[in-house]
């Protein structure tokens, strides 16, 4: 099972620690945690669910940005999310007319509800996760991830 803290980040913001057995849970955690942050979950439900799918050059640009993406669902699509399930993580190729390079392509399934502020409760605001001081370590203790998020 993963694990998750949160702490003042010495040079601004508040930093998020997930340790997880693997990638997969690492990811699956650190929205978790992102949305823990943000919302009171007692009021959150499993009522609906949808994919989402974001690619980075290598682990940390991938979390950052589906960290980012949970964001902008949350804010644009009035998304209030519980879990995500990561269904696949795949190095893929992105060819464009300039150059061909390798990518990371997360995929998975988000899950809650719509914002209903009758239910809902926001404990704070995040406006950004910062890639500048992330740290992704794999270990025999599983995987560790470090950012801050702009709090």
């Amino acid at each position: 099972m993963a694990e998750y803290e949160f702490s003042e980040d010495p040079r601004g913001g508040v930093g998020m620690r997930v340790v997880a057995a693997d990638r997969f849970g690492m990811f699956d955690a650190a929205v978790a945690a992102l949305c823990l942050f943000m919302w009171e979950q007692e009021g959150v439900e499993e009522r609906e669910s949808f994919t989402l799918s974001w690619y980075g050059f290598d682990v940390p640009t991938t979390v950052v940005g589906l960290l980012s993406e949970v964001l902008f669902r949350m804010e644009t699509d009035g998304w209030v999310i519980k879990r995500f399930v990561t269904e696949s993580l795949e190095e893929v190729d992105d060819l464009d007319e300039r150059h061909r390079r390798r990518q990371l392509k997360i995929t998975g399934t988000a899950y809650g509800e719509r914002f209903d502020p009758s239910r809902h409760r926001r404990r704070f605001p995040v406006s950004a996760v910062l890639l500048p001081r992330l740290r992704v370590e794999e270990g025999e203790e599983g995987v560790q991830l470090y950012c801050v998020l702009d709090a």
